[in-house]
């Protein structure tokens, strides 16, 4: 009696999880090709998750996040028109620090300020609160057609994408993202698959070694300019307490930065200050910054995120010039605004 010998791409798979489980890189190819099989619907639940697993505890490279996101790009291409200028801030989430929502609330204020915003997100899996959750509980309709989204941008400044409804494969890949209650490369895909065509982004990372990472990979994207950004007390976004890591991309080259908010003259805040334990309470929190009502100092943590988003997108040239755009597009209403503009065309 003879058994069966396995196959060549079985011989493959193998491969591929001993190098990882050995703590080695997997070159650009194999990544496209595991990620091109998984996406596809031809890797098992389970070897799909001990890969995802290996990748994250051995922490993944830029060969090995293009690679998942030109599978990705191959199943599915951005759709609808380009708008010039339209913009991003998605971050990779998953610095466990539970906050209020820094990034979909700054994109607002952007949206208010006169940027156009395409804002990617989905609900949360390590977080009390992910953009979905958040914009689910104000009324917004994570599944409106493009062609609402796309007036919606036209006309108030921003748009939203639920990423599972906007992505089939994200949508196939929740239970097994759901399953891990882990970051893995699939957080990290996130912020460069937007259904639209950027010009800019601002990057939140949940971890310092993300920052170089994320730059390598967003400098061989057709990006203007972006930002990438994570603060000295571990967050995902530009700090008002503590200096923040960020890397610049630009038509010039990369360039490293160390923001120091102290002069700026905003107020300092806490991880406690920001920190939230449901939806409800997130939205609660961004309404009150939204209507003027907290000018503390979870409003400035904002109001500093979307000032450099400003001037990634060409709306302020200084970061000075961005947060008195900021602060006015929220003394102004018009922040608030987009938000309700918002609601009522995806309804």
């Amino acid at each position: 009696m003879t058994m069966d010998r396995p196959n060549k791409d079985q011989v493959w798979r193998h491969g591929l999880l001993t190098r990882l489980l050995a703590g080695r890189d997997l070159s650009l190819s194999d990544a496209r090709k595991f990620f091109s099989r998984l996406f596809g619907g031809q890797i098992s639940f389970q070897t799909g998750k001990t890969f995802l697993l290996l990748l994250a505890r051995k922490g993944e490279t830029a060969d090995e996040l293009l690679g998942c996101f030109q599978a990705l790009r191959r199943l599915e291409k951005p759709v609808g028109p380009k708008i010039s200028g339209l913009m991003d801030t998605c971050g990779t989430g998953g610095d466990g620090r539970h906050t209020i929502n820094i990034s979909t609330l700054a994109a607002l204020v952007m949206a208010g300020a006169g940027a156009r915003i395409a804002k990617h997100g989905n609900r949360a899996v390590s977080s009390r609160s992910g953009s979905s959750d958040l914009m689910e509980s104000f009324g917004v309709h994570l599944e409106a057609g493009f062609e609402k989204i796309l007036r919606s941008i036209k006309r108030c400044g921003i748009g939203y994408f639920h990423a599972p409804f906007f992505h089939s494969v994200f949508a196939r890949m929740q239970p097994l993202r759901q399953s891990l209650k882990h970051r893995t490369i699939l957080n990290l895909l996130g912020p460069l698959v937007n259904p639209m065509r950027l010009d800019h982004q601002l990057v939140g990372v949940s971890c310092k070694r993300l920052v170089p990472l994320f730059g390598k990979v967003l400098s061989r994207l057709p990006r203007k300019t972006a930002l990438v950004c994570h603060s000295f007390d571990g967050m995902d976004e530009i700090s008002t307490a503590v200096p923040t890591s960020v890397l610049w991309i630009t038509p010039h080259g990369l360039r490293q930065e160390v923001i120091r908010p102290g002069k700026y003259g905003l107020k300092k805040t806490t991880l406690k200050d920001l920190a939230v334990r449901s939806v409800r309470e997130s939205r609660d929190r961004a309404q009150r910054i939204l209507t003027n009502r907290d000018r503390g100092p979870a409003r400035d943590v904002v109001v500093l995120n979307a000032a450099y988003g400003l001037v990634v997108c060409g709306k302020a040239k200084t970061v000075r010039e961005g947060i008195r755009l900021a602060e006015k597009s929220l003394d102004s209403g018009r922040a608030f605004s987009a938000l309700k503009q918002l609601k009522e065309m995806s309804n």
